[in-house]
């Protein structure tokens, strides 16, 4: 399933778009023509990276640290928990 979102543009329709934007639509939202808004219109705000979890958390937690990381999700997936701690997780979080 691909990810979406949604995009605000010049006249105020609301429009769904497949994400990664393509090169055009890019250039409209780097030129202020095209805003990423909520599905409702309102002001969207990119969501936070989550923060390193401590070594004992859950393979869930550790797999979403992983990816936001960089790492693939499937390949996230395949790792155990301590693994992932070994990978992404140099010390405990302060």
């Amino acid at each position: 399933m691909a990810e979406t979102g949604f995009f605000r543009g010049e006249g105020g329709h609301v429009w769904e778009m497949n994400l990664p934007l393509g090169e055009a639509h890019a250039r409209r939202v780097q030129e202020g023509a095209l805003v990423r808004v909520n599905e409702d219109g309102s002001t969207y705000t990119e969501p936070a990276a989550p923060s390193r979890p401590g070594k004992s958390a859950s393979k869930k937690d550790w797999v979403a640290y992983a990816v936001s990381q960089g790492a693939d999700e499937a390949e996230a997936e395949s790792k155990t928990r301590d693994e992932l701690a070994e990978a992404y997780g140099d010390t405990e979080p302060q």
